[in-house]
C-alpha cells in the first residue's frame, strides 16, 4: 500500500526483463528514485551500531554516526571507482584506524583502561623490585598490554598474579601487564593504586 499526495491511481508500463508489465505510477517513480536510499537503509541495517543501548539519545547519536561512516564510503568508492573494497571491510579497516589512533595518542592521566595488544614474542618475566618508573607521573608510558603466552604454555589465555593482590594475601591472577614495568596489573583502580601510590 502507497499514500502520495503528488500521485494519482494511474498505470504506467515498465519493462522488466522478461517483458512489460503495469505498475502504479508512484511505485514506478519510488523504484526510480529511491534505489540509493533503499541501499543506504539495507547497508545500515546489515552493520548496525544503536543495538547495544537502550536509551534514544544513545541510539540517535550512533545512527548519526552510522550515517556518516556510511556516507564516507559512498564518498571514498565515488573517488576510487577501481576498488573492490566492500563495506564490512571498510567498517573493519575503519575501526583499526581508531583504535591506533586512540592508543598512540596522548592519554590523560585519569585513563588507565586502554589496552594495547601484546607483543609478537613471549612476555618478560617481572622483576623482583619495583622499577624505578613506577612513580613517574606520566601515566602516558604506562599502558596495559596482553600477557602473551610461551610455547610451553597450555592455557588458551595466559594469566599471572596480580602484584597488588599478591600484596594484600590475595590470590587474583590477571591477564594484562604494564609495558614499561613489566608488572601483572588489574585494568581500573589496581593500575592506578601501583602507579601513584608507593605503598599500595
Amino acid at each position: 500500500n502507497m499514500v502520495s499526495t503528488i500521485h494519482n491511481s494511474s498505470m504506467v508500463d515498465v519493462q522488466r526483463r522478461h517483458g512489460q508489465v503495469k505498475k502504479p505510477l508512484c511505485i514506478s517513480e519510488y523504484n526510480m528514485f529511491m534505489k540509493g536510499v533503499d541501499r543506504a537503509d539495507q547497508l545500515l541495517a546489515y552493520y548496525s551500531l544503536p543495538r547495544k543501548t537502550v536509551k534514544w539519545m544513545k541510539k540517535v547519536a550512533l545512527w548519526l554516526i552510522n550515517c556518516a561512516i556510511f556516507n564516507s564510503f559512498t564518498v571514498f568508492k565515488k573517488v576510487n571507482r577501481n576498488s573492490t573494497l566492500k563495506y564490512k571491510a571498510f567498517l573493519l579497516k575503519l575501526a583499526k584506524a581508531w583504535a591506533t589512533d586512540i592508543t598512540v595518542a596522548a592519554v590523560p592521566a585519569s585513563d588507565t583502561d586502554i589496552v594495547q595488544s601484546g607483543p609478537s614474542v613471549r612476555t618478560r618475566q617481572r622483576p623482583q623490585v619495583d622499577p624505578p618508573g613506577q612513580l613517574s607521573g606520566d601515566m602516558r608510558k604506562h599502558i596495559l598490554m596482553k600477557i602473551v603466552k610461551s610455547e610451553y604454555c597450555k592455557k588458551k589465555h595466559p594469566s599471572r598474579q596480580c602484584c597488588v593482590c599478591a600484596e594484600h594475601k590475595m590470590k587474583s591472577r590477571t591477564a594484562y601487564m604494564c609495558n614499561l614495568c613489566v608488572m601483572p596489573l588489574h585494568k581500573g583502580e589496581r593500575f592506578q593504586r601501583y602507579h601513584m601510590r608507593k605503598h599500595f
